[in-house]
């Protein structure tokens, strides 16, 4: 059962100013989230859906009570996501191109794939999206660091209810769908098989946009931050393949001291730039160099 109560959190976000490179100045490590971003709203809503062809079956008062908050959180992280997406549109990004695709994508998989291994994918994509969420806050990340104050303060508060909400899907898993080793382990693989499927040809074609693509450097150092020796989703390995050990639970990993601040700090003012603070300090001038 989830280890902490969910709060479902109404929060806005002005992201009409935002830079187009708003992390560090950096192309690679912003087209990374911003690939990300596009997909969320549709995301979300498979995520949610999946959750609720099982939602009935559930007996545990407990359980029932952490869906219907899951459900308004994800709910709440789509709409946040389309707000900074119409943002993108500006920027030249074919953001409904993308969403389209990923709805033709997703209505296959819901047309082939059994309701049960539905679930099972949302459970590992939640699995990813808390183990990012973790890095987010780990003790050495400087994963926004260096980013603009709002959009830093966006995905801190997504990350942060990715935390929260982490065992929810893998739960109803468990109790409702049947669990099974086998079937949650394939589902993590075609889960990562999909990201790298469907959201890396999309960031490529915003570095592309950018052009980006023309400066092998830039490319390199970003990716580099990403996927090398101390990199953002190389730091993310052995947490997230955690998931294959038997008798897994999304909570065996504890909450985070940063995300306990994170929380107890919103629930105080209720506001997320400020409780951005409490994991990367106050907010100040903010310098984003562009990378060349």
């Amino acid at each position: 059962m989830n280890s902490v109560p969910i709060q479902p959190r109404k929060v806005a976000f002005d992201v009409s100013s935002v830079p187009r490179h708003w992390n560090a100045g950096d192309p690679v490590l912003t087209r990374f989230f911003d690939a990300l971003s596009v997909h969320f709203p549709e995301g979300e809503r498979f995520f949610i859906q999946s959750v609720r062809n099982f939602q009935d079956q559930v007996t545990d008062s407990r359980l029932r009570e952490d869906i219907r908050h899951f459900i308004r959180q994800e709910g709440q992280h789509g709409i946040v996501h389309d707000r900074f997406n119409d943002v993108m549109v500006g920027q030249g990004v074919d953001v409904e191109k993308v969403t389209a695709n990923l709805r033709t994508f997703i209505r296959t998989t819901q047309k082939y794939l059994p309701k049960k291994y539905q679930l099972a994918m949302t459970a590992a994509f939640e699995h990813f999206t808390a183990t990012l969420g973790e890095a987010m806050v780990s003790e050495d990340s400087d994963m926004f660091r260096d980013a603009d104050p709002v959009m830093r303060a966006l995905f801190l508060w997504h990350g942060v209810e990715e935390v929260e909400h982490k065992a929810v899907a893998y739960d109803l898993y468990q109790s409702a769908a049947g669990g099974g080793y086998l079937t949650r382990a394939s589902a993590l693989i075609v889960a990562t098989l999909m990201v790298h499927l469907v959201v890396a040809p999309v960031f490529w074609n915003m570095l592309r946009l950018d052009g980006a693509t023309r400066k092998p450097g830039v490319i390199l150092r970003g990716l580099n931050k990403l996927y090398g020796r101390k990199g953002i989703l190389t730091g993310m390995l052995p947490e997230f393949l955690d998931w294959f050990r038997p008798g897994f639970h999304p909570w065996d990993t504890g909450m985070p001291e940063k995300v306990a601040a994170w929380l107890s700090e919103y629930e105080e003012h209720g506001d997320p730039m400020q409780a951005s603070e409490t994991i990367y300090g106050p907010v100040g001038p903010v310098s984003l160099k562009v990378v060349a």
